[in-house]
């Protein structure tokens, strides 16, 4: 009996902690930047949303994304740096800033997302 408790306890925390790291932000503008390194004016679009786990990043941009983390860095002033690759193993880098918004870098297509503040939402705060 103990050992179905210790059991049921390990698993209850095992999946808490992975909620923690599962974040979905909003966003409904998009910025690019052009070959002269120049940000466009802010373009709306319909409301997005991009998802972080520990293994994947999903959104929409100019098509959906779905990556998959390769390494993960943390910079100062709640920064991280995810060096991704999409479903044709090309290399996509995500620059996530103190959870406001993050840079999409692929191939020669640079976006920036600012995210939408009211709209931030982590699923451990939905879960309570």
């Amino acid at each position: 009996m103990l050992i179905k408790k210790l059991i049921y306890c390990f698993i209850l925390i095992a999946s808490l902690s992975s909620l923690a790291q599962n974040r979905v932000f909003t966003y409904s503008q998009i910025q690019t930047r052009n070959d002269d390194q120049e940000w466009s004016a802010i373009k709306n679009v319909s409301e997005q949303s991009v998802s972080f786990t520990c293994d994947e990043i999903n959104l929409k941009v100019d098509k959906n994304y779905h990556l998959n983390i390769i390494s993960k860095t943390d910079l100062p002033n709640n920064g991280v740096i995810y060096l991704c690759k999409d479903e044709e193993t090309n290399p996509v880098t995500v620059m996530l800033i103190d959870d406001s918004k993050m840079y999409l870098y692929s191939k020669s297509k640079r976006y920036l997302i600012n995210f939408d503040d009211s709209k931030t939402v982590s699923f451990l705060s939905e879960s309570e």
